[in-house]
C-alpha cells in the first residue's frame, strides 16, 4: 500500500502535465474539424489599388497596332474558329456596324445592300507582357457580298471597327476617297489632328513596298483629346480595294 502511495505521488503530477499538454491540441482539433464542415465569407476591404482598368478607344487601337508590328511586349492568343451558332449572333451586331459605317459613308454604296448571311471570323486576344492587365480581345470578321468581299477587326467588348478592307471583284468601288479620312472621323467619333502643313490632305503617304495600282492617299491623325493615333487611307487594283488600316500609335 505504501508502494502504491509513492507511486501515486509520481504518476499523479505526470498525468496533470500530460493532460495540461495534450488539452489544448485536443480542442484545437476538435475545433477545426467543425470550422472545416462550414463555408465562411468574409468581405474584404477595398486597398485602394485594385480598380479596374478601362481602356479607350485609342488605347486598344495603339495595342492592336503593337501587335501588328510584332512588338516582342505583345502576346497573341488566337482563339478557336467561331462556330455557325456563333457567328449567327455576332452577325446582328456585325451587320449594325457595317450599317453605321454606310451612314458615315466610309462604305461604298452596294448594289444589293448589306446582308447578315455569310459571315466568317474568329477572335483573338491580345495581351502586353509589360502590364498584364492590358488585355484585349477583337473579332476578325470576313463578310462576302456578291462581288464584294468585306473583312474588319472589331472590337469584342464595344462592336467598333478598327481596320477595314473592301475588295470588289466587278467594278470600282463607288465611295467617296476624297473625303474618306473625315467619314472615318464620324464613324470612330475621334477629332482629326491637322497642321497647318496639312490642313486638308493630310500627309501624303507611299505605299509598304513598290506597287504601280496603290495610289498613294494620305495619312491622318485622331485623337480622343489625350492620346492620338494615325490612319492610312489606300486606294489599290484600279479602284477595286479600299483599305483603312492603323498607321503608328
Amino acid at each position: 500500500m505504501r508502494a502504491f502511495r509513492r507511486l501515486s505521488l509520481y504518476l499523479v503530477p505526470l498525468l496533470l502535465m500530460a493532460c495540461s499538454a495534450l488539452l489544448p491540441l485536443l480542442f484545437t482539433t476538435i475545433n477545426d474539424q467543425r470550422v472545416l464542415g462550414q463555408i465562411h465569407i468574409r468581405t474584404l476591404e477595398d486597398q485602394g489599388g485594385g480598380q479596374t482598368a478601362s481602356y479607350s478607344m485609342i488605347d486598344k487601337m495603339h495595342l492592336l497596332y503593337e501587335k501588328s508590328m510584332g512588338s516582342p511586349n505583345i502576346v497573341v492568343v488566337q482563339n478557336t474558329q467561331l462556330s455557325g451558332a456563333e457567328m449567327k449572333k455576332l452577325g446582328a451586331e456585325c451587320l449594325a456596324e457595317l450599317e453605321r459605317l454606310s451612314e458615315a459613308k466610309v462604305l461604298p454604296g452596294l448594289a444589293d445592300g448589306l446582308s447578315n448571311s455569310g459571315y466568317e471570323g474568329s477572335s483573338f486576344t491580345v495581351y502586353d507582357t509589360t502590364k498584364p492587365e492590358r488585355v484585349v480581345t477583337f473579332y476578325a470578321i470576313t463578310m462576302p457580298v456578291n462581288s464584294y468581299r468585306i473583312s474588319f477587326t472589331m472590337d469584342a467588348e464595344t462592336h467598333t471597327i478598327y481596320e477595314l478592307n473592301i475588295n470588289s471583284d466587278a467594278e470600282a468601288l463607288a465611295i467617296d476617297i476624297g473625303n474618306a479620312y473625315l467619314h472615318w472621323q464620324t464613324y470612330t467619333g475621334l477629332t482629326l489632328v491637322t497642321s497647318d502643313a496639312e490642313a486638308s490632305a493630310g500627309e501624303l503617304i507611299r505605299p509598304r513596298a513598290p506597287d504601280s495600282q496603290v495610289e498613294p492617299l494620305a495619312i491622318h491623325k485622331y485623337t480622343d483629346g489625350t492620346h492620338s493615333v494615325s490612319y492610312s487611307f489606300f486606294l489599290a487594283n484600279d479602284g477595286k480595294q479600299f483599305t483603312i488600316i492603323l498607321s503608328s500609335p
